[in-house]
């Protein structure tokens, strides 16, 4: 039940009805005596609060259902969030119409309003994230774009935006840090989407959790891009000279793999290392490189102000999980948002954490790195 469609839309429905009927009887049954004040105009402050108990226990017994059951475990935020936006619009309405109290289809009204924001508006809503980085190494600029977790279950408006943002831009190179699709289903427009993005001198890509399904000699033919995981290469780019390191999914924490990689470019040259997870930044040698670009996190999906994201499966810390340039030990590191949402039973949302496509430009030394947001 939810404001967009895809290949795993009759499953997920059968889902959320499950979770509705089966919240509804949790209520019905350990409301005891408290179940009339649903049809009543009494007010009863102990039976909202005993609404609010039982959801937490509705939901913490929830979160066995991937132990007893072999699905994923994103189960759990799909029952969280199908129980917030609809289970309870639905009993608000229900209150509404017996108690008469208009605060409850406000609430209604509320939560729905976030349930179309996050599941409509933001996952449409880009963010254009520009990045300027200078170092001694590099000679003359140099234009990169960063994609990463496309991880969609179509092709619509957005990721046109992305792609015409992107070939404005005029990039000396395109790099993808993984999560092509959610669907094998996909492929033939995802493909043919992303044969159209142009760079002078290449686009190279490493692979992530969703991407077994690609056949990856026939995806890099119909795509014209390189599969870059365990390379390492010095590529000529004008007057500049760059060392790219390309890191495979389970790759991203083998010590001795990254430095045999990272040794095959000299020290004097400006090195990038892309990744699918951000979580490379915490195992390099001590010979580190000067840069890394990641993905995976998806900023979190869904933003706490003042706290960021709730959820990153990434041990890199939250600040650097949430997205964008900042630096570790030394590394700065740029993690992606991405442009998609988490597949199968997960609820493709975004709240808080806007899809991302980051324009990035390495320039001649400065004294200062500056980040330059141009999001719209």
């Amino acid at each position: 039940m939810n404001f967009y469609l895809n290949a795993y839309s009759k499953s997920n429905f059968i889902i959320d009805v499950i979770v509705i009927i089966t919240f509804t009887l949790f209520l019905f049954v350990f409301l005891l005596d408290k179940r009339k004040f649903i049809f009543s105009k009494e007010w009863d402050l102990s039976f909202y609060k005993r609404i609010l108990i039982l959801t937490l226990i509705y939901l913490v017994l929830a979160c066995a259902v991937p132990l007893i059951l072999d699905v994923s475990s994103f189960i759990r935020v799909r029952i969280a969030w199908t129980v917030l936006t609809i289970a309870f619009p639905i009993l608000g309405l229900v209150h509404f119409l017996f108690s008469k109290r208009i605060s409850f289809l406000f609430l209604s009204i509320f939560l729905l309003c976030i349930k179309f924001y996050s599941e409509v508006w933001e996952p449409n809503f880009l963010d254009v994230e520009h990045i300027q980085i200078r170092s001694d190494k590099i000679l003359s600029p140099i234009k990169i774009v960063h994609i990463s977790d496309l991880q969609t279950d179509d092709i619509r408006d957005l990721h046109l935006e992305v792609r015409e943002e992107a070939n404005r831009f005029q990039p000396d190179l395109i790099l993808f840090t993984g999560d092509v699709m959610n669907h094998a289903s996909l492929y033939p427009i995802v493909t043919s989407y992303l044969k159209e993005f142009k760079s002078n001198n290449g686009f190279f890509f490493v692979t992530g959790d969703v991407d077994h399904i690609l056949r990856y000699t026939d995806f890099s033919s119909k795509t014209g891009s390189v599969l870059w995981d365990r390379k390492s290469k010095v590529i000529q780019i004008g007057k500049n000279k760059i060392g790219l390191i390309g890191l495979g999914l389970p790759d991203y924490r083998n010590k001795t793999l990254i430095w045999n990689l990272r040794r095959e470019i000299p020290e004097d040259i400006y090195s990038i290392l892309i990744s699918h997870y951000p979580d490379s930044v915490l195992h390099q040698p001590n010979e580190k490189v000067d840069l890394i670009l990641a993905g995976h996190t998806h900023g979190g999906q869904v933003q706490v102000p003042f706290f960021g994201p709730i959820l990153t499966l990434s041990r890199v810390p939250r600040h650097i999980a949430a997205g964008g340039l900042n630096s570790y030990e030394n590394t700065d590191i740029i993690v992606s948002r991405g442009l998609g949402a988490e597949g199968h039973v997960a609820p493709r949302i975004r709240f808080g954490a806007r899809p991302h496509l980051i324009l990035l430009e390495l320039l001649p030394a400065n004294p200062t790195k500056e980040t330059v947001k141009n999001g719209i």
